[in-house]
């Protein structure tokens, strides 16, 4: 930086002259300035979070359907802003724009901006794994104190951070040079910022490894080690780039792709954490909501997911009728309890009808074997009916047996 900084005060270079000053700076032979090639790649990526922000407003008007509501619809969404932010920062460090006007501004660009973002967004998928450790793992719920304190305190450590970058002199961070129309970043903030990136990812790694034995409804497995892989896509080719050519942004395959690649992976982990369900409630709606309620109720996370069950109702369209006696439907109630979990309770319903109803029974044994064996040798059960005085006994409903 000192050898440029003693032509601060100069008229800005132009043209070839620019140019060659450029390739004294940096070494580089080939200087390639902004042409329509980079324009062409912002366009792709900005068609990228186009399509992402149509695939959110999708879930967001299905964000009723169960499946699609317990994958963290807010979170998502603010990733995606984040998102926009990222590529945003990404246009102006990686010099994918003419440096004229508001993009002049380096050191707001590069760390409220472009290393904020990828900061958030990086935090963002640490609290979502921490959070599937915690109901997996540790079998905890995620609300509370649990929910809030790790979002507060990711908040509190980016701020200072970039407070700390706002306040220490410019030239240690990023600068604005008009001779040659660049940003010159310090060497020392650059490597600073990228070390300080592998935390939250090594942190998102060893959460993804904790995940990688859990069985759900929700695909969280798969789903963890493909963020994973594109996650370090992104911090593996950020981080050669940056130690290996640091005038990368005069290098056209360079400053493409490191925009490119960080809209195209940034958008696909928000496809990958809501594209199952979603494909799901356009395709094969009912069925699959149905079959992951289901599954749910298997994996007994209910409650920690807090996902509400339908309700039910007082009609009798979600009975099961036998022998003229309405039954309930085990499958349609809140809580885990069985209809069946208590022979005693059975038998005090059955006496309530009349002997219609134990000849039905005995015609359909089967309904009695799946019932736990249980001593009834002293019960006696009693039921008036409207039409006679019957006594119902254990050994009527046991003849068959």
């Amino acid at each position: 930086m000192s050898d440029i900084e003693q032509f601060n005060g100069l008229p800005p270079l132009q043209g070839d002259e620019r140019v060659g000053f450029l390739q004294k700076l940096t070494g580089i032979d080939d200087i390639q300035l902004v042409d329509g090639s980079d324009l062409a790649v912002t366009i792709i990526s900005f068609v990228f979070s186009l399509l992402t922000l149509v695939f959110l407003a999708y879930v967001w008007l299905n964000h009723n359907y169960r499946p699609i509501r317990a994958k963290t619809v807010k979170l998502c969404t603010l990733m995606y802003l984040i998102s926009i932010t990222w590529l945003l920062g990404d246009l102006q460090m990686n010099n994918m724009v003419n440096l004229t006007g508001g993009w002049k501004h380096c050191r707001t660009w590069v760390v409220w901006v472009r290393i904020l973002s990828s900061y958030a967004y990086s935090g963002m998928l640490m609290i979502r794994f921490y959070a599937l450790d915690r109901i997996f793992n540790q079998s905890k719920p995620y609300k509370g104190r649990a929910m809030y304190a790790p979002a507060i305190g990711l908040t509190a450590v980016l701020l200072v951070y970039c407070l700390t970058c706002q306040f220490v002199d410019v030239k240690y961070i990023s600068q604005y040079f008009e001779y040659a129309q660049i940003c010159v970043v310090d060497n020392r903030f650059r490597y600073a910022s990228i070390g300080l990136m592998w935390v939250p990812w090594t942190v998102v790694l060893v959460l993804a490894f904790r995940l990688r034995n859990i069985q759900s409804s929700f695909n969280e497995r798969y789903e963890s080690l493909v963020i994973c892989l594109l996650a370090y896509t992104i911090l593996i080719k950020t981080t050669v780039i940056h130690a290996t050519h640091p005038f990368y942004i005069f290098e056209k395959s360079y400053r493409q792709s490191e925009t490119l690649i960080d809209a195209i992976c940034s958008n696909m982990i928000i496809w990958l954490m809501l594209g199952y369900p979603t494909y799901q409630c356009m395709f094969n709606r009912e069925q699959y909501e149905s079959e992951w309620m289901q599954k749910l109720r298997q994996d007994g996370r209910i409650k920690r997911y807090s996902v509400k069950m339908q309700p039910v109702s007082h009609d009798t369209s979600g009975y099961s009728q036998i022998g003229g006696s309405t039954f309930q439907n085990p499958l349609r109630i809140e809580s885990s309890q069985c209809f069946d979990s208590n022979p005693l309770d059975s038998f005090k319903m059955l006496s309530q009808n009349n002997r219609t109803l134990t000849t039905d029974l005995i015609a359909q044994p089967s309904i009695m074997q799946r019932r736990p064996v249980v001593d009834f040798s002293t019960l006696q059960l009693e039921a008036d009916t409207s039409a006679n005085n019957t006594t119902v006994t254990t050994s009527d409903i046991s003849k068959p047996y």
